[in-house]
């Protein structure tokens, strides 16, 4: 069963389990038409009654949660899960929780962790990725197709960022490997170091398009940011980036996933999302069709 099944890394998960021969209870808010092997629960796992009736025979369970739930329905949750006899819970958590445990961000990851552990026990499986390369979809794909720029308060700060296809990878490697005994919580981060300014240079690149980055004062970023998130994520954010290291020497020594996907080769799988039909083909898509906010025109400094 996975639960949130149309995310960014549900679907994903769901791909992979059906290549892997397995039959999928693909649940989420807003069902979707399933393919060969899917069977599409709208459910919302905040709704008691529907969750548990979706629980029963399955084999291994995906849950990647709302960051609201409380500790009483992470409890019920975990409760639910147990009675249904379900042996394998893979919990998508974050990198932040060992990295920045008391930030905003990482709250409600560490109060997941800590509510599920304690009622699922050595049957929990926790994943703690880094940043997501889609996150860059999210905050650039708009003025990216509408002017051609990225805006950022800090273009040489370092990140780690990961495919959602590998942590979809190791989610079903858990869900179909799992053993008897305790789960090691598992760090899942990207295959290298990149700055704003190195992935921008692949996007343009990949994309056959200039981009430029304009860089805007740190409370700029949090106001831009803060169109799409809550206030306090948007200054975290940019908190962690005015610290980041500045260079491969400041990197600390972390596992990074060398067989990962690389960011060019997410770029290319992505391109309609900045504005580019497929890689090549210099087809446009037309900039009424974006979602995101444009950004007004700023000063490059």
């Amino acid at each position: 069963m996975v639960i949130g099944a149309t995310g960014n890394v549900g679907r994903h998960v769901v791909d992979g389990l059906i290549r892997a021969g397995r039959r999928v209870r693909a649940v989420s808010r807003h069902s979707r038409s399933g393919s060969l092997g899917v069977t599409p629960c709208a459910v919302d796992i905040r709704d008691a009654d529907a969750f548990r009736s979706v629980l029963a025979g399955a084999d291994g369970i995906f849950v990647n949660l709302p960051p609201t739930l409380q500790k009483e329905d992470l409890a019920r949750i975990g409760a639910d899960i147990t009675k249904a006899g379900i042996p394998i819970t893979v919990l998508l958590s974050s990198d932040l929780v060992g990295s920045y445990p008391d930030s905003f961000m990482a709250a409600s990851h560490q109060r997941e962790e800590t509510a599920l552990g304690a009622i699922l026990g050595d049957s929990l499986a926790v994943l703690r990725p880094g940043m997501l390369m889609d996150n860059d979809a999210a905050e650039w794909s708009g003025s990216i197709r509408d002017d051609g720029n990225v805006f950022t308060a800090f273009p040489d700060a370092l990140e780690v960022p990961i495919a959602p296809v590998d942590i979809a990878a190791a989610v079903v490697a858990a869900l179909t490997t799992h053993g008897h005994g305790p789960k090691a919580t598992r760090r899942l981060l990207g295959p290298e170091w990149l700055s704003a300014r190195d992935r921008v240079t692949v996007l343009t690149k990949v994309l056959e398009r200039p981009i430029t980055i304009v860089e805007i004062s740190a409370e700029e970023h949090v106001a831009l940011l803060a169109r799409r998130l809550p206030d306090p994520i948007a200054r975290q954010k940019v908190a962690m980036r005015a610290v980041g290291p500045r260079s491969i020497a400041e990197c600390p020594d972390l596992p990074v996933g060398k067989e990962g996907t690389p960011y060019a080769a997410w770029a290319a799988a992505n391109a309609p999302a900045f504005g580019v039909s497929r890689p090549g083909s210099r087809t446009r898509i037309p900039c009424g069709t974006t979602t995101s906010p444009r950004c007004p025109p700023r000063t490059s400094r």
